[in-house]
This record gives C-alpha cells, structure tokens and sequence, in this order.
C-alpha cells in the first residue's frame, strides 16, 4: 500500500486541487491514500472550517483520504479544544505550520497543543525550512520535550536548511523525514544510510510537488523492495495504525 503523507486539498492563494481529480491522479499514481490538509487560511485563522472540511473528505472518500486537524496556538484554550473535537471527530494526525500560525516551533505557546496530540498518540507534522519560525534543529529541541510525540520533519527543512536534517535527527528517534522534494541519493539515500527506512515518509506536498515525480524517486531508490515499501507507506500506516486500521 502507498500511501502520500502530506497533500494539499482545497481553493487556495497559489493553488487549487479539486478531490475527486487529486483520487484520479492517485489511482494513476497507484497510491492507495492520502494525508490531507487544511489549506492557508485555515491553517492560520479559520481552522474549525479547515477541520471540518478534510473531515468530511476522508468521510465522503473513505480509506482513501485521512485527515489532517490543526489549530493556532495563539488561540489559547479555543486552540486546544478545537484539536480535542477534530481528533475526537476522526483527524489522525495534527498539522502545524509555524510561519503561518505566528509562532516559533521552540515557543512554548504550541506545547499544550502537542500535549493534545500526546493524549489522541497521533504523530505532528510540521512544516519546517522558512527561517527563522521553523528550522530542522528548532523541530529538534521540541521532539527531545517530547520524546513521547512523533514528530513529522515537513519537507525537510527545504531552502538551506536542509543540511541540518540529519543532525537534527541524530540521537532524536522520535522525528521522521519527509521525502518531498528531495533528491534520491543527496539527501534521502543519506538519511537511509544514517537511520535505516523505518524513518523516512513518502510524501508529494501535491500539488507543490508533483506526485508521479516524487513518487519516482522514492522508486528510484537503490534498497531493498522491503525498505521500499516501508518508505512509500508501511511507515507511516504503522504510526497511524490506531486511526487508520
């Protein structure tokens, strides 16, 4: 089963990704599912809105989409309680995007919500790589708080920060990599040398990425049809098992 860790759905500033054509490219990609997620302005302000649209997408296309809940940290209490109800409302993973949302990953304004994710055992994406809200080795010293929490590394630190994704995950067990936008042999084939397949995660970031292309280079990688399998989606299923079956 391959399953995409990180998509975009919905109308916003610099794209527009419509589900049923985003199933169609799936089905011809040959990924069985799809992580998706609240789209800019629901990430930043409106976030019931948000949950509550990927939630009814992974109702109306069932095993095919999984939902991504967020919440701003700097709605305090209301934050929290919104990522209660869309976790307990069936989301099965929490999202965050420190640029966006005004916040600092090592900002303990976000820890309630990580706790949150805690409680529900559902790893956190978070985007990192816009200096300075969201570095790889800022993502490092919220996953040693938390050693309990999956941390998921979005895209990787991708500007120029993503020479610091391997030191941010050395010693760190609880972060895993995400592919998007990487090159097969600079950057995941060292992460595979580094820290085996068991932590590195299939993603496109569609439609930033194009997913047959990143769906390619994951293919192209020269491991074993195990560890293949583990990365296009073995991984993440198992990090989800509790939500997703």
């Amino acid at each position: 089963m391959i399953i995409d860790m990180h998509v975009l759905v919905g109308e916003a500033r610099y794209h527009s990704v419509d589900p049923a054509k985003l199933i169609e490219q799936m089905d011809a990609c040959g990924i069985s599912a799809a992580l998706i997620s609240p789209i800019d302005r629901e990430m930043a302000v409106d976030n019931r809105n948000g949950n509550d649209r990927v939630l009814e997408l992974s109702r109306r296309y069932p095993g095919r989409f999984h939902a991504y809940a967020t919440a701003n940290p700097w709605y305090g209490q209301a934050a929290v309680d919104e990522l209660e109800r869309a976790l307990t409302e069936g989301a099965a993973a929490v999202k965050l995007h420190p640029p966006l949302q005004g916040f600092t990953i090592m900002e303990t304004l976000v820890h309630p919500l990580i706790e949150v994710a805690a409680k529900h055992r559902v790893p956190v994406y978070v985007h990192t790589g816009t200096p300075a809200f969201a570095l790889p080795m800022q993502l490092r010293e919220l996953a040693l708080t938390f050693p309990e929490v999956p941390f998921i590394m979005g895209k990787n630190g991708k500007t120029d920060f993503w020479i610091d994704v391997v030191p941010a995950m050395e010693g760190v067990p609880n972060i895993y990599a995400d592919t998007a936008h990487d090159f097969p042999e600079r950057a995941m084939g060292r992460m595979y040398r580094m820290f085996g397949a068991e932590r590195l995660l299939f993603s496109s970031n569609h439609p930033v990425g194009r997913m047959p292309l990143e769906l390619d280079k994951v293919r192209d990688l020269e491991v074993s049809a195990e560890d293949k399998a583990a990365i296009l989606g073995g991984n993440i299923q198992r990090l989800l098992q509790a939500r997703i079956g």
